[in-house]
């Protein structure tokens, strides 16, 4: 059977000022965060038709006072021909009414930076619109910039399959709950046979590695110190996904 593997690379983002920021999906009219924190992980979208492709994620300033922040936008990889990319940034609900939004023809450097600071009290929403043209897929970093300190990420991957044969799955991975206290649960899509499950600290360092099968693994973290570690799902040395999470007790 064919697979689409949904490759995901991570840089050292963890050290970011993950205290200040949460990044969550936003869902809605007025768009609302949903779900848990994304910050420092890697939001997917796959398409199978060539559109102009909106994604909105609700910024939260968690650091207990107002700060004047903006976005910079970086390109992980090259999109293919075709493709543009826009971005709107400001405070909640409306960043296209409050804030400002910039055309892809705006954007034209790698890595670019809006030139415009806003005041986020509580709430701050990024917009990004993906216009794809043919099949591929491309990796945006989208970088919370309070001067030139970096706060916090989150990066958008978006893959046009276009025509994708029924037999194709997509190999992927979610961990939950996140935080997790106990018992952290790692379930799988489109895998077959054993597979490679590793937990590394944000110094790199293994504190996990073993061998599973079947579409879910109950690791025990209940002896794991608090903090975050990324956990990953390996098939024959190739990695398919990584995932932030949080270890709490």
């Amino acid at each position: 059977m064919k697979k689409l593997y949904t490759l995901i690379s991570f840089c050292a983002i963890a050290g970011w000022g993950f205290s200040q920021a949460e990044i969550r999906l936003a869902e809605g009219t007025p768009p609302v965060g949903v779900g848990d924190d994304i910050s420092g992980t890697t939001y997917e979208k796959i398409v199978t038709e060539d559109a102009l492709y909106m994604m909105t994620f609700q910024v939260t300033n968690t650091s207990g006072s107002a700060k004047q922040w903006n976005m910079m936008r970086y390109r992980v990889t090259t999109p293919p021909a075709g493709w543009t990319d826009g971005l709107c940034w400001g405070p909640s609900p409306d960043p296209g009414m409050d804030g400002q939004c910039y055309p892809a023809a705006a954007m034209n450097t790698n890595p670019w930076t809006n030139p415009h600071t806003m005041d986020i009290d509580t709430y701050g929403n990024i917009v990004v619109d993906v216009h794809t043209e043919g099949p591929g897929c491309a990796t945006y970093r989208y970088i919370i910039m309070e001067g030139t300190t970096r706060v916090d990420s989150i990066d958008i991957e978006v893959c046009s399959t276009l025509s994708v044969d029924e037999e194709e799955e997509i190999a992927g991975m979610t961990a939950y709950p996140n935080p997790a206290n106990g018992q952290l649960t790692v379930a799988t899509t489109g895998m077959d046979g054993n597979y490679e499950i590793r937990v590394t600290d944000v110094l790199g360092k293994v504190v996990y590695n073993e061998t599973a099968f079947g579409a879910k693994k109950n690791i025990d973290v209940s002896e794991f110190k608090n903090g975050v570690y990324l956990v990953t799902v390996l098939d024959k040395g190739a990695v398919i996904q990584t995932r932030r999470v949080v270890v709490k007790h």
